[in-house]
């Protein structure tokens, strides 16, 4: 029987492609001198650029920043056209829409990705508002149009984001290359970010810890997991939290045709989406990819009741019933 992939819709619609530049001992051009961009450049500084300020009269921020980090050398003078030669990024800060224009014009002569502050018309590339957890780093853009909103979700964020997730972070970085045991590595991901989300900075004991457990689960695990989800909701925001973790943990998403597209788009987006009819041997479907070691999430539009497991835990597959997306109770 051939499997039927549902193909998946390519993305439409995004404002902009967020980029993490890593900026790390490269030189960064910025003209101007003003106070909006000393801000700009304390953020340059901040993501290791060594960063160079043409103007002529740089404003007190800018000195006094200046003098504070060693990243900053002031040029006192205007920008040239050959001063982009080596630069990493461009970024200016001016009076006038003429200005800028013949700033952004030279620097993608250059070749050099620019920002001109305020002036969307001549930037490559924009700054978001940040949320810094370092080396977690979130940021929020909304192309422009909104910058007190973006202002707001970033406050969201701040306070669900615990200043601890930047040692977990760390954390990660260091310990990534010691997870040697590939068939127990996502399980210690999973554990990983579940502790990053519930406990204080980790110790020293969090690392073996983990990596015992995680390989002690995944030897104990039968071959293939699968999970039968009920769905009698098409509205995602219904799902339950333990539907939703199996969900996007799928490496495989088996799903009715009457299951809601915006549900089964909530899984990995790597993961294998197929449709099922009622007539195919679902089973044997199921269990071949459970044997090769997938994590299968099937989803089923009403009652999970109606469906025979036995075969699939004949076959030594873990299998598990966890309720969906549960429509409303109408008399509410």
């Amino acid at each position: 029987m051939t499997d039927k992939h549902e193909p998946r819709r390519p993305m439409q619609g995004l404002a902009s492609l967020p980029i993490f530049f890593d900026l790390a001992g490269k030189r960064v051009l910025l003209a101007g001198g003003r106070p909006e961009a000393a801000w700009k450049a304390e953020l340059l500084q901040a993501a290791g650029a060594n960063v160079d300020v043409f103007s002529a009269a740089p404003s007190e921020e800018m000195r006094k920043l200046a003098a504070q980090a060693a990243a900053i050398t002031l040029i006192g003078r205007d920008w040239a056209e050959n001063d982009f030669a080596g630069m990493a990024l461009a970024v200016g800060d001016f009076a006038t829409d003429e200005e800028a224009a013949r700033f952004s014009a030279a620097a993608r002569r250059a070749g050099v990705p620019v920002n001109v502050i305020d002036r969307p018309l001549y930037c490559d590339f924009q700054f978001g508002t940040i949320v810094d957890r370092s080396p977690l780093v979130v940021a929020i853009s909304t192309s422009g149009a909104a910058p007190v909103f973006a202002l707001a979700l970033r406050g969201r964020l701040e306070a669900l984001l615990p200043a601890s997730l930047k040692h977990w972070a760390e954390a990660a970085k260091a310990w990534r290359p010691k997870l040697t045991d590939a068939p127990s590595r996502r399980r210690f991901w999973e554990l990983f970010t579940t502790r990053a989300l519930t406990s204080h900075a980790p110790d020293a004991d969090d690392l073996d810890d983990m990596v015992a457990a995680a390989q002690r689960e995944t030897a104990d695990r039968p071959r293939g997991a699968i999970a039968l989800l009920t769905i009698t909701s098409t509205d995602p925001e219904l799902l339950m939290l333990k539907a939703l973790r199996f969900l996007q943990a799928a490496d495989v998403v088996f799903h009715d045709r009457a299951v809601a597209p915006a549900i089964v788009e909530i899984a990995r987006r790597e993961s294998a989406k197929i449709i099922v009819d009622a007539e195919d041997d679902i089973a044997v479907q199921i269990i071949a990819r459970a044997k090769d070691g997938a994590r299968v999430a099937w989803l089923i539009a009403g009652d999970a009741v109606r469906i025979d497991v036995r075969a699939l835990q004949a076959a030594n597959c873990a299998v598990e019933i966890v309720p969906g997306a549960a429509a409303p109770d109408p008399e509410l």
